[in-house]
Formats: structure tokens, sequence, C-alpha cells
């Protein structure tokens, strides 16, 4: 695993327009442009959220607003990094490749989990579903099942859902543009695809 400050590096020894096959995804967002559309799909992340969540819990709406307190704004601070390492984990390799690098980009108030190699699509979706499924998706299913676990889960399963907005598009523009049998490489920020042969 390699640590980077700046932007998400490019690979150099990857030239897609003079390999044979390689397509980038159509529409592929800049990390500006994506944090953009991401905020509706953090409305109805939140909507839906609230819809599982609120129900469940005992009290008013105001009562719901002090569970989430400075306490949970501490662990926003700390899930951030912990989103990006779910990321990096479904990497080949663990994440623990010098494949896989963790980045701080300061200027675009970004951290990232950047793969430098072929990954197959499916597997490229699980990467990007990860924080989601753990951070967002598990704490609040335990909190439908088990609503006392409310107090301690409430801030990991809506932070958990809203970190997880510019994956979800990023989720629907791989699923409806790149067959499953497909091959996928970053090039900096951008995504290249190819059909398995």
């Amino acid at each position: 695993m390699r640590f980077h400050y700046g932007a998400v590096p490019e690979d150099k020894d990857f030239i897609p327009t003079a390999e044979a096959g390689w397509r980038d995804i159509q529409h592929d967002l800049g990390p500006v442009a994506l944090q953009l559309i991401a905020f509706p799909v953090t409305l109805i992340l939140i909507a839906l959220w609230a819809v599982c969540v609120l129900p469940r819990l005992q009290g008013t709406f105001s009562s719901l607003l002090v569970k989430i307190d400075l306490g949970a704004l501490a662990l926003l601070l700390l899930m951030i990094p912990a989103h990006e390492l779910l990321h990096a984990l479904v990497h080949p390799g663990w994440g623990l490749s010098s494949s896989t690098t963790l980045g701080v980009w300061l200027s675009r108030g970004l951290l990232y989990a950047y793969y430098e190699g072929e990954i197959s699509r499916d597997r490229f979706l699980l990467c990007l579903a990860m924080p989601f499924l753990v951070l967002g998706v598990l704490p609040t299913g335990l909190i439908m099942m088990f609503p006392w676990l409310a107090p301690n889960l409430l801030g990991l399963s809506l932070f958990g859902c809203v970190l997880a907005c510019g994956d979800v598009v990023s989720v629907g523009l791989v699923l409806f543009q790149i067959p499953r049998a497909a091959i996928l490489r970053n090039k900096g920020w951008k995504t290249y695809w190819r059909p398995v042969s």
C-alpha cells in the first residue's frame, strides 16, 4: 500500500488510447461534478435512512437530534478514513499491494483509495459498495432489527449512508454501461473498461 498527497496518480504505463479494446465510461465525472451530482443522491439516501430508522426510535424527532451530537460529528471525522480503507480492503491483495494507493487531495476536499491495475467489473462494484454496506446498510439493519441499539449506531448508520453518495452514483454509471464480463482499469480519475476476450 502506498500513500499519496495530491491528485489521484495517473498510471503512466497504461495508455488506453494506444491499447486495443479500452473504452472510457461515458459521463465519467470529475471530482467536483461527482460531488454536485451526488448531492440529490444524498437527499435520497437520507430519506431512505429516515424511513428505515425513524419508526424504530422511541421519542420525538427532537430527541433524535439530541442523539446526533458532537460525539457523532467526531465519529464522522473517523469514518472518512475508515470509508477509504474499506474501499482498499476489497482491492486485490486486500489493499496491501503496491497497486493500492491511499491519498489525500486537500484542494478537492477528498480522501481516496485508488487501485492501479486491472480489476473485474464485479470486484470494482464491490470496491465501490463496501463502505456503504459496512458503515451504512449494516448498522441501519441492526437498528431495524434491534431498536435498542439505536443510541449507539444512529450516527454511524446515518453518516455511513451519507458518505456513500458519490459511490452510489459511480455504481449506477458502471451498472448501466459496462457488461458483467468486463475488466476495468483506472487512469487517474478516469475509468476505462474492455470486454473479457
